[in-house]
């Protein structure tokens, strides 16, 4: 494994929670003054334009759409369960992309968890990492590889060797493939082999990630033209072992740099597109349908594939400076304004984090989060079904009482305070222009309906409903606590490692009618 210097930047990320700046410290309780509910902007004075909103005029959330009887209803996927799958197409080498920040280059993934391999899923023999020359704003050269290896984890990015999430992604993959979806799955080999490659940054902005990458880092290799690099590199090894080759997923463990400029007011949206249309992307949102499009494009004109090649997205619940997150919320929004390109998998708030440094997911953490991953991958891949994340469906109200439909990809919900520790009203706040009466009551009402019953009935403008909204600033992320919430599916899927692979409900802010 390669050793890669890394010094620490100076910024918000890396740095204590001292050095955050004076943030509104709002409760768990919420509440507060909001504006209009397409652009409710909660408590949080630090929101320009509303979180509800797509751009920074607060437009509404995409996809949402107002019933007849004044309901609101999410977008998205509409396909009906029993609907028949994509039929599965099989390939020797099954290719997974990995990219984003701090957490995906795994800041505190120690100690390193996977250090066998337990089938045949590979990375390169330049490592899970093939850059060289790092440091805290980049990397300055492509490592390339010459062949295949069996993956293992404890590569050096931070001068130390780390657990990321890849090991958890490519086994738990073949770990389902082999006990759940062989003999089910039509033309589903014996092997099932994931190869896994990382070209994240620690605290790099979207701008910096994506195709092209930003203009502030003279000098370093741009993480994207890294991954086609891997692309390219994994696509010649197969050929010469007479290998079938495809381009399955982008896996991004991203956002965090994102959220806090927009939060200090330093946001780099709007910027031009890669197109180079001027002001085309207009919010994270638009950038995370933008890479997506551009991780496609690319990569087919590199392998020659026709198979899509979705964006898988873990949620960030990992922020500590104010109660209220646009980035989660734009990350929704691409999930339901690109459906099946943009894939939210899930939060991330049920993690284990470290509570020393308050920002980075565990070992055990990151090799969770890569079984979520490879959840999802089981789903759009072997089944050729959509993914659908715990969120919203519809939201209606009767008097005082909100009733909340859910996609549920495993019914019935279940409030759960054992495995996430109690969070006010279980993570739901009430907000409207007037300060917005308490919520009194929340209640499972069916699989897949929550009720949320307030103290009386709102009459003021600017209604919404936000979840999971609700970082004590300056305070630790994640349980116990951080932003989060108790809401969860029942979701049996084995893993590998023993996890609990709930699907835990999203971030989001959603109005009311």
């Amino acid at each position: 494994m390669r050793s890669h210097h890394f010094s620490l930047r100076t910024s918000i990320l890396a740095l204590g929670l001292v050095t955050f700046g004076a943030a509104a410290a709002c409760g768990e309780n919420g509440g507060g003054a909001g504006s209009k509910s397409t652009s409710a902007a909660g408590n949080d004075p630090n929101i320009s334009g509303g979180p509800n909103g797509d751009g920074r005029d607060g437009s509404s959330v995409p996809g949402t759409s107002t019933g007849e009887d004044g309901s609101v209803a999410e977008g998205g996927s509409t396909e009906d369960a029993n609907t028949p799958g994509a039929p599965y197409v099989d390939f020797a080498v099954n290719h997974v992309l990995l990219t984003g920040q701090s957490n995906s280059v795994s800041n505190s993934g120690v100690p390193v968890l996977s250090t066998t391999q337990p089938y045949s899923n590979l990375m390169f023999n330049t490592g899970v990492m093939p850059m060289k020359q790092c440091d805290g704003s980049g990397c300055r050269a492509y490592d390339t590889p010459s062949s295949f290896a069996p993956l293992v984890e404890g590569d050096n990015f931070f001068s130390y060797g780390v657990e990321t999430s890849a090991a958890g992604i490519a086994n738990e993959i073949t770990f389902l493939a082999k006990g759940r979806y062989q003999g089910v799955v039509q033309g589903l080999p014996n092997d099932h082999s994931v190869l896994v490659s990382l070209h994240g940054r620690s605290g790099n902005t979207y701008w910096c990630l994506r195709k092209g990458g930003c203009d502030y880092k003279p000098g370093y290799l741009h993480p994207f033209e890294q991954g086609m690099s891997e692309v390219a590199s994994a696509k010649a090894i197969a050929e010469a072992a007479n290998k079938s080759y495809v381009v399955r997923a982008v896996a991004a463990i991203h956002g965090e740099s994102d959220h806090y400029s927009y939060t200090d007011g330093s946001a780099e949206f709007p910027i031009p597109g890669t197109d180079g249309t001027p002001g085309k992307i207009q919010s994270y949102a638009d950038g995370l349908i933008e890479w997506q499009a551009d991780y496609e494009s690319s990569v087919k004109a590199i392998t020659g594939q026709t198979a899509p090649v979705p964006l898988f997205i873990s949620q960030i619940s990992g922020w500590n400076d104010t109660q209220y997150s646009r980035v989660a919320q734009f990350q929704l929004d691409a999930h339901v304004r690109a459906p099946g390109k943009v894939v939210l998998i899930g939060p991330s708030y049920n993690l284990a984090l470290d509570q020393k440094d308050c920002r980075h997911f565990t070992s055990e953490g990151e090799r969770r989060l890569g079984e979520y991953f490879a959840k999802v991958y089981a789903r759009v891949i072997f089944e050729g079904k959509p993914w659908e994340p715990l969120r919203p469906k519809t939201v209606t109200r009767d008097g005082a009482v909100i009733t909340v439909r859910f996609h549920v990809p495993s019914p019935p919900i279940v409030i759960d305070t054992q495995r996430v520790a109690e969070a006010a009203s279980y993570g739901f706040i009430y907000a409207d222009a007037s300060g917005a009466p308490a919520i009194t009551k929340v209640e499972v009402a069916g699989p897949d309906t929550v009720k949320i019953t307030l103290a009386s009935v709102p009459t003021a403008d600017g209604r919404h409903l936000t979840y999971a909204q609700n970082q004590v600033a300056l305070s630790c992320i994640g349980t116990p606590n951080g932003a989060r919430g108790n809401l969860r599916d029942s979701d049996a899927t084995p893993s590998k490692h023993g996890y609990e692979l709930h699907n835990w409900a999203v971030n989001f802010d959603v109005p009311v009618p």
